[in-house]
């Protein structure tokens, strides 16, 4: 006795749900002419109406319902497919993205201290230039007024400069030394 053909006949009896009581068709292997012709026919149109279906079973000597979850499998192989496809861009993408942020990143602290750097330097001028007005205006005397271009010469470092936005700092100058 086969041991195979008791649990065929005991899956074949068991209760699937269905309403007929006619055992199901074992589900047969595809042979390469038939997944070939399935192929073929999947190019042309994956959409498959019930005649084409039919027509299909009939041509490769297959049951419908086989050709019908053939061509399931398939579309969702495809849609797999393209999803896997659309990732590897938008990943590529992404990378790309990223390295370019990161390197604006970097050139945007460069700059940073850079002005940090030129900032410093000419603090050191900027106050001698002030002592040399000042100087200037009181050997002139007390009831002259400053000039519009001692009112452009900073107090100190916190009065010119000042981080409007986070990303970008402005110059900004006191409007005038009192």
């Amino acid at each position: 006795m086969d041991p195979n053909y008791d649990q065929e006949s005991r899956s074949r009896s068991a209760p699937t749900g269905e309403i007929d009581s006619q055992p199901a068709e074992k589900k047969r292997r595809l042979t390469i002419e038939q997944v070939n012709m399935l192929e073929k026919s999947f190019e042309e149109e994956n959409k498959l109406e019930p005649e084409r279906k039919t027509e299909l079973a009939k041509m490769l000597g297959l049951p419908q319902r086989q050709v019908a979850v053939w061509f399931q499998n398939r579309k969702a192989r495809c849609k797999i497919k393209k999803i896997e496809r659309d990732y590897d861009v938008l990943k590529a993408c992404y990378d790309s993205l990223l390295a370019k942020h990161e390197s604006v990143i970097s050139e945007n602290d460069k700059l940073k201290s850079k002005v940090l750097t030129l900032t410093e330097m000419l603090l050191p001028a900027a106050h001698q230039t002030q002592r040399n007005h000042q100087g200037k205006l009181n050997s002139k005397g007390d009831d002259e007024t400053m000039s519009s271009s001692t009112a452009l010469v900073p107090l100190s470092n916190d009065q010119y400069f000042t981080n409007v936005d986070e990303s970008f700092g402005w110059w900004v100058w006191p409007s005038n030394l009192m």
